[in-house]
């Protein structure tokens, strides 16, 4: 309205005031609908940006991981040799850079990560496909990092080089390949990447987070379902 009482005050006949003010009202209107037009624009973009963007974590496959270990790679976060697999290498160089960006420390490659690398905009990616799954019926017993369990290995990593926590599942190689991304009811997801000399067979180990959790776990026979 001040806009409009601002002509009105230069009203001129012979200057075609009447036509300013209209004009003006006009004018007006477009900047408001081109406002609440960019406004929705910006909301779509953000919402197909982040439905484009892949959440990588501990386990992740595919050329989205390529993507992520080449750019922190490229940003002086070593992740070791470009190879597409989430491993520990790459956990540490995310946990790394996100504590350096400020932003939030879980080692999982969310839209905020994504964003803080540069990579938020313009990178779609395929999730690769799991492939035929299997199951199989074993005993699975409960582990935890602590000096206990780890005896006489305790502070070292899985065998594949990960960090012990909860998600780590060990394994006789000969039955379940290194590597498998695993579903074990009653416990949740899993990788298959550590050893033990007591596994063998249709057994398997599953690290927890405490050694109370592990107790609690005691011995159960699951069937487990397996992806290649």
């Amino acid at each position: 309205m001040s806009l409009i009482f601002c002509y009105r005050t230069t009203f001129n006949p012979y200057l075609g005031g009447e036509r300013r003010v209209f004009m003006s009202k006009k004018n007006l209107a477009l900047i408001v609908f081109l406002s609440f037009f960019m406004v929705t624009l910006a909301f779509v973009l953000a919402d197909d940006v982040q439905a484009s963007q892949p959440v990588l974590k501990w386990g992740s496959r595919g050329e989205a991981v390529k993507t992520l270990q080449q750019t922190l790679n490229n940003k002086g976060y070593w992740c070791g040799t470009v190879d597409g697999i989430f491993g520990n290498r790459t956990y540490n160089a995310v946990i790394k850079f996100q504590k350096d960006a400020g932003i939030k420390v879980d080692g999982i490659v969310g839209p905020q990560t994504w964003s803080a690398l540069g990579k938020s905009s313009n990178t779609n990616y395929t999730q690769p496909s799991r492939g035929t799954a299997r199951t199989l019926t074993v005993v699975a017993t409960g582990y935890c990092p602590c000096y206990k369990c780890n005896y006489p290995f305790h502070g070292q990593p899985s065998y594949l080089g990960y960090p012990l926590r909860r998600g780590i599942v060990a394994v006789d190689p000969k039955v379940i390949p290194m590597g498998s991304r695993l579903y074990i009811p009653g416990y949740g997801e899993g990788i298959a990447a550590d050893q033990g000399g007591a596994i063998k067979g249709n057994r398997i180990d599953l690290c927890f987070s405490t050694h109370q959790e592990a107790l609690n776990w005691g011995i159960k026979t699951v069937t487990i379902t397996i992806y290649p």
